[in-house]
């Protein structure tokens, strides 16, 4: 309708609106969550050089930044649209474009992409890892930071393809609350939830093959008689296990809720994007208790005291012989 001032808005119930609002807060609440959860995990890993020097900590710090990041945006648009809301400019209609340019969008739009590809690192990692077990302890750290920096490069594109497209946009259309998919064309929306499932269906794929070669590599490891190789197995067979539990998470809590946004089953999908998140919150408790020294370390930060030599933390070994 126009308002008195000339501008078109959104014509909403007060019904409506106290809906809107109790679910922005539940935005912001989970979105407090996932960063904080995450977040820890990266700063233990960054703060602790035992932590540091071990690769397999460091690609798990890259996807647990992502995903810490991906929770400023829901922080971000819950108290945005709330403050929208309250001074009676939330339902004006503004361009798609303005709403790209939405800092909790702007992040979002990248931050979910970055999520995406470091999952698929991560896969591509414990592949490696089970497929030349050998030569991948040979691998020092920069090969983990040059799959964190492949990853984040491998979110660019799509931002940037995304803003070409949006500016062309510039026509008042949408609520100035500005949903994620309101920055975007419904083409490009479409295209970025398609690419998103399927760079995790091929990133959870890849452990049918990843488990197989595990138990291959468990085997050959039984057969070595040499105390830090058979104990790098034992570590590589605890990380790839530990990173397969979270891939059936993701499974249950983001590809299993994408299928059912797609085929649009419910009319309201609020609990769809918040169970969303429900694999990500989970990362802090699947490590901590699958990983001695991470769990060490978390303890470590919260009483601000140096953490404490474990020795189950195994350099790479720059000498080993390569397969």
């Amino acid at each position: 309708m126009n308002r008195s001032d000339g501008l078109l808005v959104l014509n909403v119930t007060d019904a409506q609106i106290a809906t809107y609002v109790s679910g922005f807060i539940l935005y912001g609440v989970e979105g407090f969550i996932l960063a904080v959860s995450n977040f820890l995990i990266t700063l233990v890993v960054f703060v602790y050089s035992d932590l540091r020097q071990q690769k397999e900590y460091i690609i798990v710090a890259g996807l647990a930044f992502a995903n810490g990041l991906q929770g400023f945006p829901y922080i971000l648009s819950g108290v945005g649209r709330i403050v929208m809301i309250r001074a009676g400019n939330g339902f004006e209609l503004v361009s798609r474009w303005q709403c790209f340019l939405k800092t909790w969008n702007f992040i979002w739009l990248f931050a979910g992409t970055w999520q995406d590809t470091t999952l698929l690192m991560v896969s591509i990692d414990r592949f490696i890892a089970v497929a030349f077990p050998l030569r991948y302890f040979s691998y020092s750290t920069r090969y983990a930071y040059l799959l964190n920096f492949l990853a984040y490069v491998g979110a660019l594109p799509p931002l940037i393809v995304g803003a070409v497209i949006s500016y062309s946009y510039q026509k008042p259309e949408v609520a100035a609350i500005c949903y994620f998919q309101s920055g975007m064309s419904d083409g490009n929306f479409q295209f970025r939830n398609i690419l998103r499932f399927c760079i995790t269906i091929v990133s959870l794929a890849l452990y049918v093959p990843i488990l197989i070669l595990l138990q291959k590599t468990i085997i050959t490891g039984q057969s070595i008689d040499e105390r830090q190789t058979a104990a790098q197995i034992s570590r590589l067979k605890k990380v790839t296990i530990t990173l397969a539990i979270s891939a059936f998470f993701v499974l249950i809590f983001s590809v299993i809720p994408d299928i059912i946004l797609m085929l649009n089953v419910f009319s309201d999908n609020l609990p769809l994007y918040l169970i969303g998140n429900g694999n990500e919150i989970a990362y802090i408790f699947i490590y901590s208790l699958r990983f001695k020294d991470i769990r060490q370390g978390l303890i470590s930060l919260f009483l601000l005291r140096p953490l404490k030599n474990n020795n189950t933390a195994i350099a790479p070994r720059q000498t080993l012989t390569r397969a």
